[in-house]
């Protein structure tokens, strides 16, 4: 596969040839409506190293400051604890090291050390940890990284597409702004891929059109401190005629509320007090949510590939789309749970459902 793909599907799964035996893209045996190649160049992943189960598995988080990563390391247990797989697996351990590379490295190597099988991994740096996770492969540990993924072929890559999300959001700005106008973009987590690859996909429509102006600022997807900056960009008296934001957008529209301001037009991530005010309030929204339920899939391939099975190396995962005419009550946003949820915890193209009560509860 050409750098350039390996460099654009970084965000939303790598595509690049597998050195660890990488064979031209073919059918994905059983599972082909689930372990979607990222694009018809993606290579087929086989690892070398197959067993038979239990296997230890490991979960290497980086940051853990937002709802999302707390539903996801819930989500996990729960898939673990689930019969079919539970008897797949004889050891599943979460650690997560902040939004500190070194941190991530060490606690990556302290796993190669204890003899895991397999890493699932949610990366502090899209680059920092290559050499860590080819240290892995070499040793016989299949990495499946996911969400915030990494540079390195060494690894399996799952996720939605970032930059079709950013472009989408600014999509929408565009048509309710008529391409003129003052747009807050609300940014998440810098030096994240994710972060990275939403903005590039929203710029890429924002710089189409001179008459819209932009201010950034930094929400790093919780609701908190993204509240706290557009509260401050709006009282620096700026006024926004749309907000194209990563996350934390339930903080936002609180913002606005704080002000007693009319809320604008808004393209963001999935959080459920964002949803909730959008069905009682009716404003303009667009809301794609980034799911959760990701880490589930890639326990799921990476208790396939330890088991032979040959899946694409890149996997693409289809973006959840929320707007205001599919908006529904106990579907895509929930009473009974915080604002700061962020809804859409299932992959339904893969039959992996999670109820959402139950994963902000930890039941089940």
């Amino acid at each position: 596969m050409k750098r350039r793909e390996l460099l654009v599907q970084a965000a939303g799964g790598l595509g690049s040839a597998m050195l660890l035996g990488a064979l031209p893209s073919m059918a994905w045996a059983d599972n082909s409506a689930c372990y979607k190649a990222w694009s018809g160049s993606t290579q087929t992943f086989s690892w070398p190293h197959t067993k038979k189960p239990p296997y230890r598995i490991a979960l290497s988080n980086s940051y853990i400051g937002n709802e999302w990563r707390a539903e996801m390391a819930t989500i996990a247990k729960m898939y673990a604890n689930r019969p079919e797989v539970k008897k797949l697996i004889k050891d599943f351990k979460i650690s997560s090291a902040g939004n500190d590379v070194n941190a991530q490295i060490a606690q990556i190597n302290q796993m190669i050390l204890s003899g895991v099988d397999a890493i699932v991994l949610d990366a502090a740096s899209p680059t920092g940890l290559n050499s860590t996770i080819e240290k892995a492969a070499s040793a016989g540990v299949l990495v499946v990284s996911f969400d915030n993924v990494v540079t390195t072929d060494k690894a399996i890559t799952i996720n939605q597409d970032q930059f079709d999300m950013g472009k989408r959001w600014a999509d929408f700005v565009i048509k309710h702004t008529g391409g003129k106008g003052h747009v807050l973009v609300v940014r998440g987590v810098a030096g994240t891929f994710v972060d990275q690859q939403r903005y590039k996909g929203g710029k890429s429509v924002f710089d189409k059109h001179p008459g819209i102006k932009t201010t950034e600022v930094y929400g790093n997807w919780d609701n908190g401190t993204a509240q706290k900056v557009t509260a401050n960009a709006i009282a620096s008296g700026a006024k926004f005629d749309a907000i194209w934001s990563e996350g934390g957008d339930s903080g936002v529209v609180n913002a606005f509320k704080q002000h007693g301001l009319k809320m604008p037009p808004i393209a963001g991530e999935a959080e459920n007090g964002f949803r909730l005010a959008a069905a009682r309030d009716g404003f303009p929204m667009l809301s794609i949510g980034q799911s959760a339920g990701l880490v589930a899939l890639s326990m799921k391939v990476a208790l396939s590939v330890l088991q032979g099975e040959k899946v694409p190396q890149s996997i693409q995962s289809p973006l959840n789309v929320v707007t205001n005419d599919n908006l529904e009550k106990g579907k895509n946003y929930f009473t009974g749970i915080p604002d700061s949820f962020f809804d859409g915890v299932s992959v339904p193209d893969c039959g992996l459902h999670f109820d959402a009560k139950k994963v902000y509860h930890g039941i089940g």
